[in-house]
């Protein structure tokens, strides 16, 4: 009678769970508890969808154990994320995300969900527009153009111009003044026979986001801070990355209460992650002490202290949070993106030279290349939407939640559904891009070499797409433009004698080079 009533209860429960799993797109076979759990590689998580997707239509789940919808085509992540973009724009409610990926419950631009997120995306947008971000706000500093005018006996002309260009003066000219540093660190190094770029390309991109932010830069030679706040920020991520025992807080979060669990499996995450964000909150601490209501804004912190009096969402909590957002995605991933430029061209010296040609022959040698040049190098830009495709430096998409039942495909997918939208395969795997592991920026060229290809440009979703892509995405473009042609403008890129380059990433979220050693050639 026991084994008869266990029976039942198993069947039962088998019944019960195996009628959940029906309810979402098909997918490898779940076990029972434990879902597909062994089936994943933890410390590879970039490369899950390669084992499953040739075997599903754009759109499979996994349970790990909770269910996830993976996306894995472009079609299906457009469909979900432009064309549906309210049912997706979701982000997981839970202890994990408000505790280790977000400096206060629902705060910031990028984890947060509700009337919050939407508030606070949508001013920290206004304010990035209106210090230029994404436009040509990289032309030559109002400061010589009025020097120019001076020079010809028109000083009135030139105060005129000034003061017209003076709103967000700081802003027009920082990224150039940030590029000139780094070429400026370029060329004090010695040995240019054994060079890593590692971290002049971090602080440059390092400098460029903390004077949008906070308003300053460092010198090459003065930038502690900032250096112990990248090596803290990456260690967190490698230990993340090392730790598949968070999914605890997602699967059966009362365990957490219990001391040793919980410490491994949150709070130690939780601790670092504090940490990291003292960095944000001294800076922004400092930012507020010296802002004047009277005064134009000179960074993102004054533009929105001076918008808090009129929006009820903005508080120091939110400004913190999104500064700290920003900072994160920002920092790292523009960092890690130049630097496999840098090993792909390397790698690959008949594309570098026709890069540098084509820089010689529109921007000069006397001069940094701008924003205004962008539409005249088609080469360049399809050189940093190959990196982008190549480097696919995003190894864990950001997880997205389903706020009601919708369909994708033909799919059925329930409401409040974990949805990872598989940017990082859709970039490797899709099929339009012929030889995909092969560097070749002549892809997304024409047939006569004069204009992109839009079907493939389109295809390089390195931002992600819809209401949850990259909010940094016009600032992002304008670091990787400029470093990267300022790089080859002015240096050829060599590997070094018997030391072939490693391009195997490390296994992290963000999918970074190993340090290493090349070759600079002044040009």
């Amino acid at each position: 009678l026991f084994l008869l009533g266990l029976a039942t209860l198993v069947a039962y429960g088998l019944s019960k769970y195996y009628s959940m799993v029906s309810k979402y797109p098909r997918g490898p076979f779940p076990w029972p508890v434990i879902g597909n759990m062994f089936q994943q590689d933890f410390a590879r998580q970039y490369l899950t969808s390669y084992d499953f997707a040739p075997n599903f239509d754009g759109v499979f789940t996994l349970f790990a154990p909770v269910p996830i919808v993976f996306l894995t085509d472009y079609e299906s992540i457009r469909e979900a994320f432009v064309e549906k973009g309210d049912d997706f724009a979701g982000r997981p409610e839970n202890i994990v995300m408000q505790e280790i990926f977000m400096y206060a419950p629902n705060s910031g631009v990028i984890n947060s969900n509700g009337e919050n997120w939407r508030e606070q995306r949508r001013v920290a947008l206004q304010i990035l527009r209106d210090f230029g971000m994404g436009k040509n706000l990289m032309e030559e500093q109002a400061s010589t153009s009025a020097r120019n005018y001076c020079s010809r006996g028109v000083k009135m002309m030139a105060i005129a111009v000034y003061l017209s260009q003076s709103k967000f003066f700081t802003q027009r000219r920082f990224v150039l003044s940030s590029v000139r540093e780094y070429l400026e660190c370029l060329e004090n190094i010695k040995d240019k026979e054994k060079v890593d770029l590692h971290w002049p390309i971090q602080l440059m991109v390092g400098n460029i986001i903390n004077e949008t932010l906070f308003g300053y830069r460092y010198k090459y030679d003065e930038c502690e801070k900032l250096m112990n706040y990248v090596e803290d920020f990456q260690k967190w991520i490698g230990d993340l990355a090392k730790s598949p025992e968070i999914v605890v807080g997602f699967v059966a979060p009362s365990l957490l209460k219990l001391p040793f669990i919980g410490y491994h499996c949150l709070y130690k995450h939780r601790d670092n992650m504090r940490k990291i964000c003292q960095y944000i909150v001294e800076n922004v601490q400092q930012c507020l002490e010296e802002y004047k209501p009277d005064d134009e804004p000179s960074c993102f912190v004054h533009a929105y202290k001076q918008r808090m009096p009129n929006n009820a969402f903005l508080d120091d909590v939110n400004l913190i949070s999104t500064c700290n957002d920003f900072f994160m995605a920002g920092q790292e991933t523009t960092t890690t993106t130049l630097r496999w430029a840098v090993l792909y061209l390397a790698l690959n010296q008949e594309a570098q030279e026709k890069l540098r040609r084509e820089i010689h022959s529109v921007v000069g040698r006397d001069r940094l290349t701008r924003m205004s040049d962008k539409n005249k190098m088609i080469y360049a830009q399809a050189t940093v939407l190959e990196v982008q495709r190549m480097a696919n430096i995003v190894g864990g998409n950001l997880t997205h939640r389903t706020t009601r039942d919708t369909v994708v495909k033909g799919h059925k997918i329930p409401k409040d559904t974990f949805i990872n939208g598989d940017i990082h395969y859709v970039m490797a795997r899709d099929p339009n891009f012929v030889e995909p592991d092969r560097f070749n920026p002549d892809r997304f060229l024409n047939e006569d070499g004069t204009a992109l290809r839009k079907d493939l440009a389109d295809r390089v979703v390195a931002f992600s797409l819809g209401k949850r892509a990259c909010a940094g995405e016009g600032l992002a473009r304008v670091e990787l433009f400029l470093g990267l042609t300022a790089t080859i403008q002015n240096y050829r890129i060599l590997p070094r004698v018997d030391e072939p380059i490693d391009m195997d990433p490390l296994p992290m979220n963000i999918l970074q080079p190993r340090d290493q050693f090349i070759k600079i050639e002044k040009v």
